[in-house]
């Protein structure tokens, strides 16, 4: 399309508009009705001002391409994110040349995957030394895959433009500038004054304006490739794509907050035992996609109470779908108020001695679980293992920094006994009441903190005895569900992992097959033809 056509449509998109306008001043001015034109001139100006205010970067108008980083991430990811966001920031304008120029997204993707290479590799010179090509095109299929999104909801019409389109746009809108120049220098020459003043006025007014607009639009767009692109650069540098696209967006999938529950499901009477059905079909006839299980460990020594808490957990906030014994303890499915399915692992237990196969087994039960219920009761003077126990976690987690240590809510069992025993009326307002039993259970609580430290995220005090319970429903099983964020992000890094890492040698063995499979069909075919 030359210039000429380019004009051409201009004047006959533009005409109409000019008649109408002059034809109705003319009527207004003949009725006696010109003052209409002031509310009109008031709905410009308001119009106007708000595009202004809009328009400025962080307004809020177009969607926020700086989202919170997601819950799974590690403190390893979060350095890495400082860097993508801070690259974002960096470009207070775009230009449309450099939106339009395939070498400004290659040169910037590069640049951001040596930033957040050097995070996760510090002493490598280069950000695809330790990287497998799957997981590189794993990372450029899901950038392209959510920003395509994007741009498809909220740039109308981007699905018909072409890259030429966009550039003979930008030529079009050069050469109206410039013949909009020279019809102010020819109109200066009969009327300076006025044609001074609403020359500033055109070049303050909507000329700023139209150009701040499309200003923000690009650098919009900008921010959300470098956001999208850093995003799965972490994700890739973490070893999280080594999984392949489907398997990791399944696996996000799995791990997602199960959805709300429905109304009258929720006011309707509870029968003992049942557990809503997550495959059941909603109200408009859709299946909720099914939510994975949260891994519970119920750890701490012998005689801690342990399978009393389980027993009070299940039966009174939580519903039982099955019991199955293993070789360390017994594992219970069950659901959380929301609908969120839950795994309780009941260990058996370890003793006083640090050094024996049981408190291995709590060892390596706390490294699986997602979330971590550590029993101690209220009346041991000390608690050496079970302080041993959280420092052997928290020395394993260190060494994996792909991993996050799952929550630890340390559960102080069994306060009915600190004194005075004879008493015992719950409830009891153990954060501030001043009762006897109520002090006491306070300085319980504080001496488990100062025990255990910051590596416990709660301390819950309750009793798990049966008939006469304290703190599960109104304290625990609040606590629990409070941390359900991070225990799902626990669960997923620790899925990629085992995904990752599963039949290295069996993947290869197979990819063989598939080779020699392909060969021998293309051979038989070749031998076909020869016949």
């Amino acid at each position: 399309m030359n210039r000429l056509r380019l004009v051409l449509l201009a004047l006959l998109f533009l005409t109409p508009f000019a008649a109408l306008i002059g034809v109705g001043s003319y009527h207004l001015w003949e009725v006696g009705y010109l003052w209409v034109w002031w509310p009109l001139l008031g709905c410009f100006a308001l119009a106007y001002f708000l595009a202004w205010r809009w328009t400025r970067r962080g307004s809020g108008v177009l969607p926020d391409t700086d989202v919170p980083p997601p819950e799974y991430w590690t403190d390893r990811d979060r350095v890495a994110w400082e860097k993508v966001d801070a690259k974002a920031k960096s470009f207070a304008a775009v230009s449309l040349d450099q939106i339009s120029n395939a070498k400004h997204y290659t040169d910037l993707s590069l640049e951001l995957a040596t930033e957040v290479g050097k995070v996760f590799n510090p002493g490598s010179d280069d950000p695809f030394d330790t990287l497998t090509l799957p997981e590189v095109l794993a990372c450029v299929e899901l950038a392209a895959a959510d920003l395509d999104g994007m741009v498809q909801k909220y740039v109308p019409g981007v699905h018909l433009l072409r890259i030429r389109d966009v550039k003979r746009a930008q030529k079009a809108y050069k050469l109206y500038r410039t013949g909009q120049d020279v019809y102010w220098a020819g109109a200066a020459v009969f009327d300076p004054v006025s044609t001074g003043l609403r020359y500033l006025a055109s070049r303050a007014g909507l000329g700023t304006l139209m150009d701040r607009i499309q200003s923000n639009v690009l650098l919009w767009f900008h921010t959300a490739y470098i956001h999208q692109v850093g995003r799965y650069l972490i994700e890739l540098n973490s070893g999280r794509l080594k999984v392949g696209v489907k398997r990791y967006r399944e696996i996000l999938a799995a791990h997602q907050e199960p959805p709300p529950d429905d109304t009258a499901a929720r006011t309707a009477p509870v029968t003992p035992g049942a557990v809503p059905d997550p495959a059941a079909p909603a109200a408009d006839g859709t299946a909720p996609p099914p939510a994975k299980a949260i891994t519970i460990a119920v750890l701490g020594h012998v005689k801690a109470g342990k399978s009393s808490l389980v027993n009070a957990l299940l039966g009174k906030q939580l519903a039982t779908v099955d019991r199955l014994p293993v070789a360390s303890g017994v594992r219970y499915d069950a659901t959380l108020p929301g609908g969120q399915p839950v795994t309780l692992f009941d260990t058996s237990g370890y003793g006083e001695k640090i050094r024996d196969e049981d408190f291995a087994a709590a060892v390596e039960a706390s490294r699986d679980a997602d979330l971590i219920l550590l029993v101690t009761p209220a009346t041991s003077p000390g608690r050496v293992a079970d302080v041993d126990l959280l420092d052997r976690l928290t020395e394993w987690f260190a060494g994996k920094p792909h991993l996050r240590t799952p929550p630890i809510v340390a559960v102080v069992n069994q306060v009915d006994l600190l004194s005075p025993k004879a008493e015992w009326s719950p409830p009891y307002d153990w954060a501030a009441g001043q009762r006897p039993k109520e002090v006491n259970v306070r300085d319980c609580v504080a001496a488990v903190r100062e025990q255990v430290g910051p590596q416990a995220a709660e301390i819950v005090p309750v009793c798990a005895r049966s008939g006469e319970a304290f703190g599960i429903v109104e304290g625990l099983v609040p606590v629990i569900v409070s941390h359900l964020d991070h225990a799902r992000g626990a669960a997923i890094l620790k899925a990629f992992d085992t995904e990752a890492n599963e039949r290295p040698i069996g993947k290869v063995a197979d990819q063989l097959g598939t080779v020699v499979t392909a060969g021998l069909g293309a051979l038989a075919g070749w031998l076909n033809k020869k016949k």
